[in-house]
């Protein structure tokens, strides 16, 4: 067994867990589709949210060339799953009635985490991938508006549909633009 072998294992549980929660997110808003208080801003979350972990547990394959690895590495890449985890179960309560009433209440903490796993993002990019700095700047941009967000903490759904319509939009472009890199050979 590889170390990438032995060390992926774990980061797929984590991401495993998260897409478990997701999923049954949504088959419980399925199932309570009729008395439930939909919230368009909040629907986009979700899907952004689980891109977001089928993305990350693909992109583990780039690290199957790192030919060793300390637990200091270890415990900076498997940081990023976390907090993915994170924030797939602050999407979901347990009694989901009216969701735009748990959005406002939910989505100052879920920010702050979603600003932490940007900065984990680009802290893993510098430390682990060898990515200066100065090549982060779309990471960057995006915790800056998040940060803004976070911080003035609009109450309007525009705003908060926009701004999870153009998180999902960079999500896509990213994906399309990477699209080479996004493909797995033997």
């Amino acid at each position: 067994m590889s170390p990438f072998e032995y060390v992926v294992v774990l980061i797929s549980i984590i991401l495993g867990l998260g897409i478990t929660v997701i999923l049954n997110g949504v088959a419980r808003l399925v199932s309570r589709w009729g008395s439930l208080s939909l919230f368009w801003p909040y629907l986009i979350w979700v899907v952004l949210v689980f891109v977001m972990h089928i993305h990350e547990w693909w992109i583990m394959y780039e690290l199957r060339t790192m030919p060793s690895w300390s637990i200091l590495t270890f415990l900076l890449i498997i940081l990023y799953p976390v907090q993915l985890f994170i924030l797939a179960n602050l999407l979901f309560q347990k009694k989901q009635q009216d969701l735009k009433q748990y959005y406002y209440v939910m989505y100052p903490k879920f920010l702050l985490c979603a600003l932490l796993l940007i900065a984990t993002a680009v802290l893993t990019d510098v430390l682990v991938s060898g990515r200066p700095f100065n090549e982060q700047a779309v990471k960057v941009v995006l915790f800056g508006i998040l940060l803004a967000v976070y911080l003035f903490r609009p109450k309007n759904d525009w705003i908060h549909g926009a701004l999870a319509l153009f998180l999902l939009t960079v999500m896509v472009i990213s994906l399309i633009v990477l699209s080479d890199e996004l493909v797995i050979h033997s």
